[in-house]
């Protein structure tokens, strides 16, 4: 039970990072910057949800 709290944990933790890494880039108004980062985060969580169906 605690190793699946942990990975919850991490995994929120992780999903906050993101968004306020998304959060800086836009208040700097580098809209490129801004399309990429989401780009490769849609990418990953793609990634990580097609190798989480295939197990």
């Amino acid at each position: 039970m605690r190793g699946f709290l942990g990975a919850t944990v991490r995994a929120e933790a992780a999903r906050d990072a993101r968004l306020l890494s998304l959060i800086a880039i836009g208040t700097r108004g580098d809209a490129r910057n801004l399309e990429r980062t989401l780009d490769q985060f849609n990418d990953k969580a793609t990634g990580h949800a097609d190798f989480r169906s295939n197990r």
